[in-house]
């Protein structure tokens, strides 16, 4: 591991899964993106009774992270728990928040603790905000308030305790507000500091990094070090990955399964990664099949012209119209592409 400032940088060569750096966990690998997203950690850590607004598309780390800022905090010794605000239902959810009291309704049988209580001294983590029903969010907004909530059913002194809360969502709350789904006062104090996690196709330089530590994972303790291919990796940097870092480490882990000789290649990874590779190399074996000088000779700059624009064409939509992973499939900056896209939409033939 090497440190650049505050910002970190993870070597693949090196082991992430060792030492008492929780940020191990993270591979932040070598996009900027990530080390940023390092950076704001360690600052947010630092004060460990700020709320904390993680945002990011399923599967980028969300969890990872959040755990991260509780073991780099003063709370590391205290409680981290977790809850799924989408995986409960709505009648329930509030009892698994604040607790019960026995007799509050029929299956009520004896008085029980919710997740704040149980946090009390740590940090309630509530993946999946934006899920919760907004009766709940205005009794979360209360909470924030007052630091002090009443069980399900109680009629005592409202119950003080000292929870720092991170929540996390996959969707825009910020037009869940205007569509009136989410409160904007709950969303406002929610959202003190902001860490966007970005997808993994936004930083294509990370996958090597990570898919070598998830090889040190799968491999075990004592155990033969499990390997990847060249070409299997290949396949793996081509790939755009909607499911982000859960589906590569998915992905892997079918590899390992499926592979002999502890090596993952190609015919062992998901039909959808080897799809994806195949498909871009058979688009590019019929564009060379084009290249040939006919006798009555060619016009070059138009020629070259075409396969730019087929080129880039084509590796926009095969990275989802991300810019950022089509000019590194490219080898191109994105300013670079920029450029010939602009270009295109100016040119003669592609006005309207």
């Amino acid at each position: 591991m090497k440190g650049t400032g505050t910002a970190l940088r993870y070597e693949p060569e090196h082991s992430l899964t060792t030492g008492n750096d929780p940020l191990a966990e993270m591979i932040t690998g070598y996009s900027a993106a990530m080390q940023k997203v390092a950076h704001m950690v360690r600052q947010v850590a630092l004060y460990p009774t700020t709320t904390v607004l993680l945002q990011g598309e399923s599967g980028t780390g969300k969890d990872v992270v959040a755990r991260a800022i509780h073991r780099l905090s003063s709370r590391a010794a205290r409680p981290f728990v977790a809850i799924n605000c989408a995986a409960i239902p709505e009648t329930l959810l509030e009892t698994e928040l604040f607790g019960v009291e026995e007799g509050a309704f029929t299956d009520a049988k004896v008085s029980r603790e919710g997740y704040f209580s149980r946090a009390d001294g740590g940090t309630l983590f509530l993946d999946e905000i934006g899920a919760m029903p907004l009766p709940l969010q205005a009794k979360l907004l209360r909470f924030l308030e007052t630091r002090s909530f009443r069980r399900v059913g109680s009629t005592r002194e409202e119950t003080r305790v000292d929870v720092r809360i991170i929540s996390a969502t996959n969707v825009d709350l910020q037009s869940a507000v205007l569509h009136r789904t989410f409160r904007d006062d709950l969303f406002y104090r929610l959202k003190v500091i902001t860490i966007t996690l970005p997808p993994l196709r936004e930083r294509p330089e990370d996958i090597e990094p990570l898919t070598q530590h998830f090889l040190r994972l799968l491999s075990g303790e004592g155990e033969e070090r499990l390997r990847i291919s060249a070409e299997a990796m290949e396949l793996l940097q081509r790939y755009s990955w909607p499911g982000n870092v859960r589906e590569l480490r998915s992905a892997l882990l079918g590899g390992q399964i499926l592979c002999t000789g502890g090596v993952i290649t190609p015919g062992d990874l998901p039909e959808e990664i080897r799809r994806a590779g195949e498909s871009a190399s058979q688009r590019l074996r019929a564009l060379q099949q084009q290249v040939h000088l006919p006798p009555e000779g060619i016009d070059l700059p138009a020629f070259l012209g075409s396969i730019e624009r087929t080129l880039v064409q084509e590796a926009l939509e095969y990275c989802n119209g991300n810019q950022v992973q089509a000019a590194a499939l490219l080898h191109i900056s994105r300013d670079q592409l920029r450029y010939r896209i602009s270009r295109e939409r100016t040119a003669p033939h592609m006005s309207s």
